[in-house]
């Protein structure tokens, strides 16, 4: 996806601060683009660095949209995504915004779902931080980092997140039937 449907993409150094956060000190940005390279130094091999952006909301939408968190700078590190994309194990870390006028910091792990009702992704850990009275953007963005290398420690399975939120465990696959005569 390009720029025509809201979604820019690139590396930290792609990414114009500057404009997603008008009202943040140039020594702000630069932490935050700090931050940001130190994340990238933790993705495994196979995990391209890649943040996402979105200049429309660079400004809080108003009204806030329901149910949806407008995400201003987003990135991914895949621990697990296997190639057919059915389960998964991501560590995300968002700046959004949370509610009219106040934006956050986010840490999140996910998981696919494997609930009887298809929720898609669950949270099994997160974490935020809101930017405001006492806590500049680069220190709620380093915060929400930090969280990210005690993650990475634990086992790199889904199966884990997934059991430590009390989650469904992803089905195991049916063994084939054996047919012939049955042994006395």
């Amino acid at each position: 996806m390009g720029a025509e449907s809201g979604i820019e993409r690139g590396t930290i150094d792609d990414v114009p601060l500057a404009m997603l956060f008008p009202g943040a000190a140039a020594h702000e940005l630069e932490h935050v683009r700090r931050v940001a390279a130190a994340v990238d130094a933790l993705r495994p091999d196979a995990d391209p660095p890649e943040w996402e952006w979105f200049r429309k909301h660079a400004v809080c939408p108003e009204p806030m949209p329901d149910g949806i968190t407008p995400l201003i700078l987003t990135t991914v590190v895949a621990v697990v995504h296997e190639e057919t994309g059915v389960d998964w194990l991501e560590l995300e870390l968002d700046v959004a915004w949370l509610r009219p006028g106040v934006p956050g910091a986010l840490a999140a792990v996910s998981v696919a779902c494997w609930c009887d009702i298809d929720h898609n992704t669950h949270y099994p850990a997160e974490a935020v931080w809101e930017v405001g009275t006492g806590l500049r953007l680069g220190d709620a963005f380093e915060r929400a980092a930090s969280r990210l290398p005690g993650w990475l420690a634990c086992p790199a399975d889904p199966e884990y997140w997934r059991a430590q939120a009390v989650l469904p465990a992803r089905p195991k696959p049916r063994r084939p039937a054996v047919s012939g005569p049955v042994p006395e």
